[in-house]
């Protein structure tokens, strides 16, 4: 991560009081460029603009969090942090995705900053939020591991494999899925990858809202990330809830879905998500992804003009292209990651034309 932008980004942290929507925000920003170097140009006008996002919510954390000894090294501050999220699995991907801004900017933080920055980390954790099922209690996942057979089956991992997720009529069948493809010897970056695929899928069928999909891909990417930190047996329980958040967004989240475009015509990405025709503009983005870096260079192009303009949704737009981007490369986009995009900014574009916004997400 850039020196320069991540202390701009502890520094609006520390000036906050939470550890949120906003942190997140300013952590993406002053890590623009990292995924894809045609990004970096928009780091200090996304810092600016995320800097003005509405203070993040406070909650009391658990003070026997506070009270653990400082950790010295980000793997120190993942293996701390992680049991957190497994015990209060309110929002566990949004949870997965606000660790790993705070173990990004770690390097960068002060060491007399560091109390004062994970005690902001522990606030925006307590103060997650999610529907009533969106989480699995912890002692919940334990009897269903009970009831487990003693040699799991060790399903071959891939997206269409783990599609059957999703097909599953109740929480503890979609567990028996995920509890398969861990089975004795998980490989948990190709799982959270492909957990991603999947959401992917999903969001080019449903409108998001309330960015619910959104918070499930962000911890997937943050998922595949953590790897390198984490312990397995904490990998293995916030995986299972990340899949179960997925479940239960295609299922209890009443997701609408998203109407198919008549018009065969095939814009340019910019005209597709101007018309704010997601179909239109997945089909759009398709196309343009044959050629990565065009792609790449449309899609910054794109958020810098959301940054330009202001545009209160302009931070979705630069979690979800940032999270594209971990997910890909520079030089290679998958058809539906590139769609994703697309629908993402044509989604912004419908809801700019249909009404005032409501909520920053």
């Amino acid at each position: 991560m850039h020196h320069t932008s991540a202390r701009i980004a502890i520094s609006r942290i520390l000036e906050g009081s939470g550890f949120g929507e906003r942190a997140l925000a300013l952590a993406t920003a002053a890590a623009l460029g990292d995924a894809d170097e045609q990004a970096a140009e928009l780091r200090q006008a996304a810092l600016q603009q995320a800097a003005l996002l509405e203070p993040d919510p406070l909650a009391t954390p658990d003070p026997r969090l506070i009270s653990l000894p400082l950790p010295t090294t980000d793997s120190e501050l993942c293996r701390q942090i992680m049991p957190a999220l497994i015990a209060d699995p309110r929002d566990t991907g949004m949870g997965l995705a606000l660790l790993v801004a705070l173990v990004q900017l770690w390097p960068h933080v002060g060491s007399d900053e560091r109390p004062l920055m994970r005690l902001r980390l522990l606030t925006g954790l307590a103060a997650l939020h999610a529907p009533d099922g969106a989480g699995l209690p912890p002692s919940q996942l334990s009897a269903w591991q009970r009831d487990m057979p003693t040699s799991p089956g060790e399903t071959l991992l891939t997206v269409a494999s783990l599609k059957s997720l999703l097909a599953q009529d109740t929480p503890r069948e979609a567990y028996r899925v995920i509890a398969d493809h861990l089975g004795t010897a998980p490989d948990f970056p190709t799982l959270a990858w492909a957990l991603g695929a999947l959401t992917v899928q999903t969001r080019l069928q449903f409108h998001d809202p309330h960015c619910q999909l959104l918070h499930v891909l962000s911890g997937t990417v943050a998922l595949e990330r953590l790897c390198a930190w984490a312990a397995p047996e904490h990998l293995a329980s916030v995986t299972v809830q990340v899949a179960h958040q997925l479940w239960w967004c295609r299922h209890r989240a009443m997701l609408a879905p998203i109407r198919q475009c008549l018009d065969r015509a095939t814009p340019s990405l910019a005209e597709a998500v101007a018309a704010g025709d997601l179909t239109l503009a997945q089909r759009a983005a398709r196309v343009a992804g044959k050629e990565a870096g065009n792609f790449w260079e449309a899609s910054w192009r794109l958020l810098a003009e959301l940054i330009a303009a202001r545009d209160l949704r302009w931070s979705t737009a630069m979690i979800a292209i940032t999270a594209t981007a971990w997910r890909t490369s520079a030089d290679a986009i998958s058809p539906d990651d590139a769609a994703l995009v697309g629908t993402v900014l044509a989604d912004l574009a419908y809801r700019e034309k249909s009404g005032p916004v409501l909520a920053v997400h």
